[in-house]
């Protein structure tokens, strides 16, 4: 028999904040039938040991040798058998109608995948209360390139209909590998932009994103830039150049220079020059979609990239200022990217 739903999470080690985790999805689950499936990513404990004896209600543990948060989502994907499919982290919640709300929309419209509006909030690690900081209303779109491109949805936003994303998966135009990692989550969205699909919203913050000291990917910026980017080349290899992708690589085009220009200065020449190329060499675009009322005026009488240097000189700051990783790190980081 089909279950309703199965939850995905990779996890390694930070056995408490996933056992907090594991608390909000099974209150969450209500009356549907559903499955919990924990991807142990090679903890230096095994999960399922440190866990065992705090929680009463059933999970499935699958352990793997360590080979990163990407490789061990789609280990969990592959023995899902629910209807629908939701991957969250393991440091992060929902709300506790968030599963009935949305699959209720799902089946509603006979759609492919449900996103929400999100929240940020905290934990008290005394009391295991959340206290919410800030919310993030999404716009609604019917356009896949427009939700997984421009849009965006955090971990633990989106539940999808298994078959759609399964079928789309059994040959990715971006084959996972664990330097991808860091945005495993966009992994996931850039394998299915380029593909039809029937999108619903829900207009209320179901979504919850934890913020806490303990590490994660999007603590180090540099390792999340480099994945992000190793993951477009790829992508833009391996895409057909034809008018219906003519949406995604316009879209990637015009994101690669909004983030070109957050770059901070003195950043990384290979870095720096391989995104503006993905601009350079992408479909032509409005002006209008590249920056604000300054920008737009200054493009007019300099043209876009002098603009775009211009102002990322004056607005942005200094590498040294704001880097995480030292210069060694760095480059072994970018090793990946030399041959693309």
């Amino acid at each position: 028999m089909m279950l309703d739903l199965s939850i995905i999470i990779p996890a390694y080690n930070r056995a408490e904040l996933l056992r907090q985790t594991l608390c909000s999805l099974n209150q969450a689950l209500q009356t549907l039938r559903a499955e919990i499936i924990v991807v142990d990513d090679g903890s230096a404990e095994p999960l399922e040991e440190q866990l065992s004896g705090t929680i009463d209600f059933p999970v499935r543990f699958i352990r793997q040798s360590n080979q990163g948060s990407l490789i061990a989502r789609n280990h969990g994907l592959a023995h899902a058998i629910g209807k629908y499919v939701f991957f969250i982290d393991s440091d992060d919640q929902v709300h506790p109608d968030k599963f009935r709300v949305q699959i209720a929309c799902l089946e509603k419209h006979q759609a492919d995948v449900c996103y929400s509006d999100e929240c940020v909030a905290t934990i008290n690690a005394e009391q295991s209360t959340l206290s919410i900081i800030g919310e993030r209303s999404l716009p609604f779109t019917p356009d896949p390139v427009e939700l997984y491109l421009k849009i965006q949805p955090t971990p633990g936003n989106l539940i999808f209909r298994r078959e759609y994303i399964t079928q789309h998966f059994t040959n990715p135009i971006v084959p996972p590998q664990r330097s991808l990692s860091p945005v495993g989550d966009i992994w996931i969205y850039y394998n299915l932009m380029i593909y039809p699909a029937k999108i619903v919203k829900v207009d209320q913050p179901y979504t919850i994103y934890i913020q806490h000291e303990q590490d994660r990917y999007s603590n180090c910026w540099e390792a999340t830039g480099i994945a992000s980017l190793l993951m477009t080349l790829i992508f833009l290899k391996h895409c057909p150049n034809q008018e219906s992708t003519l949406p995604v690589r316009r879209q990637i085009g015009e994101s690669a220079l909004v983030s070109w220009r957050k770059l901070p200065r003195n950043f990384h020449a290979e870095f720096e020059s391989k995104v503006l190329e993905i601009w350079k060499t992408a479909p032509p675009t409005s002006i209008e979609n590249l920056g604000g009322r300054l920008f737009q005026k200054l493009a007019k009488l300099i043209g876009i990239e002098n603009t775009a240097r211009l102002l990322r000189r004056i607005q942005r700051p200094d590498y040294s200022k704001i880097q995480t990783l030292d210069r060694q790190t760095l480059n072994t980081l970018m090793q990946p990217l030399s041959n693309l």
